[in-house]
């Protein structure tokens, strides 16, 4: 087993150029040579595990994976029901943390009860039954069995075959301890019996949460953010990865996100995921832009904002503070939206905060700087963009 750490030099290590290459493109690795044909690793912002023809390798975060999983879980569940226990802060490999949160998460949905509704089922019976299907029953050559459809009520439900798909990729995942696929079987024999998927993800975005599956939605949303993560085979062009990987900054930004939109009180069209074909620099739309984090009521924008998974520099450097084309995106965005003031949050190792002013066009950049492994880290973030509430 290869153990590294992103944006963590390795010591010197043998690799096949095949399993290079293998890192630096499921990994975003820097591959530097060293003595004796050795080479040092400087994975990128991904973690998890994966297999190189043969060799295990596990990435682990900068943050403890105990925050890295709570993070996750504040994302998962909205109602906050689901605790990062002491079981899973004891793990320090994050595909395995993180799915023994989500046997957790199963374990403890499946107790308050199975989800069942009515689903419809064609079947051919030798007995009328529901609704005949005349078509199909007159060009059978005998008048029995004939071809009905009836409403069955049981727990075949979308929500049990998405954590179902899940715990049945979990329960053989050779990248997992043997306690937690262990785990795994024993509770996917709760939903064993039910169809499989052909694509769970999909199946998972169209379920409509009412008070008749609400007690389902933090297990299947913790669901789909691992099938997000590639743990269903994740193809990275013609090639599928045998492993599974968290892209940081992006999980990054959606827990900023959800952190701010909640704090808030926004719903998903005020703040959306994805401000994609709503934003442009110029009147003629050639110059689109897509920040991070934007709030627009009634077709007003109201706050904007960008996020930034590195470090930000010491003063004490030169040239230190925020980096500079970082600032000039922020401004481009304050230009489009017509805003004097916006918020550039640095997440990754706390530092000082400032302010930039720009006199001439009247706009002040607010920069954030985030400690993430700082257990109060979701206050500090609602604390120190207390001020953008003014919109």
């Amino acid at each position: 087993m290869l153990q590294l750490t992103e944006h963590s030099k390795s010591e010197p290590v043998y690799l096949t150029m095949a399993q290079q290459l293998k890192l630096q493109q499921w990994f975003r690795a820097v591959i530097e040579p060293a003595e004796n044909g050795l080479v040092r690793i400087t994975p990128g912002s991904r973690v998890g595990g994966a297999d190189l023809d043969g060799l295990k390798i596990s990435v682990g975060p900068k943050i403890p994976v105990y925050r890295l999983l709570t993070m996750i879980s504040e994302i998962a569940d909205p109602y906050d029901w689901l605790d990062v226990d002491a079981a899973t802060r004891s793990k320090h490999d994050i595909s395995d943390a993180l799915a023994a949160l989500f046997i957790q998460a199963c374990h403890r949905t499946f107790e308050q009860g199975m989800h069942r509704s009515y689903r419809r089922e064609r079947q051919r019976l030798g007995f009328v039954r529901g609704k005949l299907l005349i078509p199909q029953t007159i060009r059978q050559l005998r008048p029995v069995p004939v071809t009905v459809e009836t409403d069955v009520f049981d727990d075949d439900t979308p929500e049990n075959q998405v954590l179902a798909a899940v715990l049945r990729k979990l329960r053989t995942d050779p990248h997992l301890s043997d306690a937690t696929r262990q785990q795994a079987h024993h509770v996917f024999r709760d939903v064993r019996h039910v169809a499989n998927l052909r694509d769970p993800l999909r199946t998972a975005d169209d379920i409509v949460w009412t008070r008749h599956n609400q007690w389902y939605r933090q297990a299947v949303s913790l669901a789909t953010l691992i099938l997000s993560f590639g743990r269903v085979d994740h193809e990275l062009g013609e090639e599928a990865v045998p492993g599974f990987f968290i892209n940081m900054p992006h999980i990054i930004e959606r827990w900023i996100r959800d952190t701010l939109r909640r704090a808030w009180g926004l719903n998903q069209h005020e703040m959306r995921n994805s401000w994609n074909g709503y934003l442009w620099l110029d009147e003629t739309r050639r110059v689109q832009l897509q920040p991070d984090l934007a709030v627009q009521r009634a077709g007003i924008w109201t706050f904007v904002g960008d996020v930034k998974y590195k470090v930000l520099p010491q003063h004490s450097m030169r040239n230190a503070g925020a980096d500079r084309n970082d600032i000039y995106q922020m401004l481009a965005y304050l230009t489009a939206t017509g805003l004097q003031e916006g918020f550039l949050i640095y997440a990754g190792i706390g530092a000082q905060d400032e302010t930039i002013t720009i006199q001439q066009l009247g706009a002040t950049i607010h920069i954030v700087s985030l400690d993430l492994s700082a257990e109060e880290a979701r206050s500090i973030l609602i604390e120190k963009t207390r001020r953008a509430l003014s919109f």
